[in-house]
């Protein structure tokens, strides 16, 4: 454990000290009892020599005493080390357990945990040290995790509703078929054309969903014209829009981006194809993208009905849709703005929804610049 760890780690440094102050001892210890037992024998150097033989028998008794008293200093310094060892290997375990009793707090806390209450908070102390700073850190992590969780419920929840109908409307059509027995040409001309159409819209919703989890493994260096890549797109939604009679205003400043190309064409096309869905019929759809605060930024605005403020986050979350039934009826599967989102984050980008001063949305599509236009032209101080 940490704590035992930390105990042994104090009690090498104690006991290092301890035998160093002891070593120290001694040696200063020594050096005295030598000094002390030297200082008899300087007289007999100048004595008389008839007094000569009694000195020899004076150092021997001087010598045994300072042998016995240098003895017991030894024993003595020898236990007062245990001792000080020993009360200090104590204290130092309970000051260490003492100080990670908040610890192991926190990590019985963290072992109560289940995915269902990660939203529940830690309790924070109020020491102010790393333990603290532990708690905020796992407290930061658990809402991420259960964000994630709830995107993810989310996401299985509405994936399967969304798969559940097309086929409830295949299964529904084959059992009518089956039942009516009507084989004649038209019949099965009709059958074939709403079974293709749903299989279109299944297979639209698994490219759709395959795209989602492979954006990180799509190379992304590609060097691409902005003006291009917008007006390829636009040149795409002409037809249903012109069906529609909206117009598509295009006003693009020529600018080089980084990226992956179909990647990055699947996000314009799907706002732009957006923005004609949503529009109504004679109205118009405006595309703009220039250099704004050191990334190019897209901007397509439309007049239609517009998007509550409560729910301009949630349009990028799969499978969410904000008029239900309106969605369903024009073809969307609920996938087309989430990858947008995905395709922008996956080049370093973002994209936003605001209301748009018409009334209806305005989509902003903000992307890296390109190594070209990182720096403004020259002799100029805005992009």
């Amino acid at each position: 454990s940490l704590r035992l760890r930390l105990t042994l780690l104090c009690a090498a440094l104690l006991t290092l000290c301890c035998l160093l102050l002891t070593l120290t001892n001694n040696l200063s210890a020594v050096q005295m009892a030598h000094s002390v037992q030297a200082v008899p024998l300087l007289p007999a150097q100048t004595a008389e020599a008839d007094a000569h033989t009694d000195f020899p028998m004076a150092s021997l008794e001087i010598n045994e005493t300072v042998r016995q008293a240098r003895g017991i200093f030894h024993l003595q310094s020898l236990l007062a080390m245990a001792a000080v060892l020993a009360a200090g290997l104590y204290l130092i375990y309970r000051l260490v357990g003492k100080a990670l009793a908040p610890l192991d707090e926190l990590a019985g806390q963290i072992r109560g945990r289940t995915a269902e209450d990660l939203e529940r908070p830690l309790a924070i102390p109020d020491s102010g040290d790393e333990v603290a700073e532990l708690a905020r850190a796992f407290n930061q992590m658990s809402r991420r995790l259960n964000q994630v969780f709830v995107m993810q419920k989310n996401f299985s929840h509405n994936a399967a509703h969304e798969f559940r109908t097309p086929l409830a409307i295949l299964k529904t059509r084959i059992g009518l078929f089956r039942k009516k027995r009507d084989f004649t040409p038209a019949a099965v001309q009709d059958f074939l054309q709403i079974m293709e159409g749903e299989v279109d819209h299944l297979s639209a919703m698994v490219s759709s969903l395959l795209e989602l989890t492979n954006l990180e493994q799509m190379e992304r260096g590609e060097r691409l014209s902005a003006e291009q890549l917008i007006q390829r797109a636009a040149d795409e939604v002409a037809l249903p829009a012109a069906e529609r009679q909206i117009s598509v205003l295009v006003d693009v400043s020529p600018c080089t981006l980084t990226g992956n190309e179909r990647l990055l064409h699947r996000a314009v096309f799907n706002l732009l194809e957006n923005a004609v869905k949503y529009s109504p019929i004679g109205g118009a759809v405006y595309v703009s993208g220039r250099r704004a605060d050191g990334v190019f930024r897209m901007e397509v605005t439309d007049q239609g009905p517009g998007i509550p403020a409560e729910l301009r986050r949630q349009i990028f979350e799969p499978f969410f849709r904000v008029d239900d039934a309106r969605s369903r009826q024009q073809g969307g599967a609920g996938l087309g703005l989430a990858l947008v989102r995905a395709i922008a984050q996956a080049h370093g980008g973002a994209v936003r929804v605001e209301e748009a001063p018409s009334g209806g949305s305005r989509f902003l599509l903000e992307l890296p610049l390109g190594p070209e236009c990182q720096a403004p032209p020259p002799g100029t101080d805005k992009p």
